[in-house]
């Protein structure tokens, strides 16, 4: 039976819709009247169900945008709408992006192996809305969205998955080739277009077209259980194989993390995968999901914005430094 927990980080279901009244947002002026209506049924709507906070791009700085970017909450691509909201709820697993591509773009997301629960959160709150809103849907299409491949059920599912043994043992690119041709696609930490830093990937469908949720998300279980089947396989074979080899990469790693003065975001990325790694054999006495947490907490506009003020490219990597070894060594972590 594969354990899904040793390699899933966290999982989420987007839900795209978008508004019969309104242009689809690349079109839009900002003088509209059911833009107005928008924002409001949407914080209306959402305060009867969670506690949150709307963002107005407009009112963020380009830090505090970014801080929301590194911390998935919202796309780099809402960025572009001048007219884009992010409504977050407290506990920041719901984000609902307003005029990003399209009006809306309704994400949970959780940690760890949880599609099934992300999907019933986040559809409890897409029913809510669509009492509120004129949804656009029309048979034989299913919901109208801005991107032809997510047509229908207008639903991404997917799972961030952490997968070293099969990066280093560069088999990932073939498999992302194997995937995509059964009906999913591999992609980077955030997104299309970007990078798989510390052999972090997010394994999501296609497209939507023709496929319902269940179907969708089911198609996402089946490709990301099969990588996790692929990787404790390329794990176990990476320690028969290379042994102490292995075991020194990772201490090394380890040690660079607990000792280095100063370490810029790509050194850190390159070292925490390893030692992660080294979690999932037993050589390093750390807890996984307080890794994942150093990881987005230790990313450069985060750790800019948490220290209020402006640091330099040196300072941050300082102060970089000096967090990681900081919770490496905590005995609360």
């Amino acid at each position: 039976m594969v354990n899904m927990q040793n390699t899933v980080i966290s999982s989420r279901v987007r839900l795209a819709r978008n508004i019969n009244s309104l242009p689809f947002p690349s079109k839009i002026r900002g003088n509209e009247p059911a833009l107005k209506n928008l924002y409001a049924k949407v914080k209306e709507t959402c305060d009867t169900k969670f506690a949150n906070r709307m963002f107005y791009l407009h009112d963020l700085s380009n830090r505090q945008a970014n801080v929301l970017i590194e911390n998935h909450l919202i796309s780099p691509n809402l960025l572009n709408n001048e007219f884009g909201a992010a409504l977050i709820s407290d506990d920041k697993t719901i984000s609902i992006m307003i005029n990003e591509e399209d009006h809306l773009r309704e994400q949970c997301i959780l940690s760890g192996y949880r599609l099934d629960e992300a999907y019933t959160v986040i559809d409890g709150v897409d029913e809510a809305l669509r009492s509120k809103l004129d949804i656009a849907f029309k048979m034989p299409f299913g919901h109208l969205t801005s991107c032809p491949t997510n047509l229908g059920a207008g639903m991404r599912a997917s799972v961030m998955m952490f997968l070293p043994a099969l990066g280093l043992n560069r088999t990932i690119d073939i498999l992302m080739r194997k995937i995509g041709e059964r009906g999913a696609t591999v992609r980077g930490v955030y997104g299309e277009g970007s990078t798989t830093d510390g052999y972090m990937y997010q394994i999501s469908n296609q497209s939507a077209v023709g496929m319902s949720e269940e179907e969708i998300i089911e198609t996402v279980k089946r490709e990301s259980a099969r990588l996790c089947e692929m990787e404790e396989q390329a794990r176990r074979s990476l320690m028969a194989n290379k042994g102490i080899e292995l075991e020194d990469l990772i201490m090394r790693a380890y040690g660079t993390l607990l000792f280095a003065m100063k370490i810029s975001s790509k050194e850190f990325m390159n070292n925490i995968a390893m030692v992660k790694l080294g979690v999932s054999y037993g050589l390093i006495d750390q807890d996984i999901a307080a890794l994942d947490k150093l990881i987005v907490d230790t990313q450069k506009n985060t750790m800019v914005y948490n220290a209020k003020k402006d640091l330099s490219e040196n300072e941050i990597c300082i102060l970089r430094a000096r967090t990681v070894k900081e919770r490496l060594t905590s005995k609360n972590r």
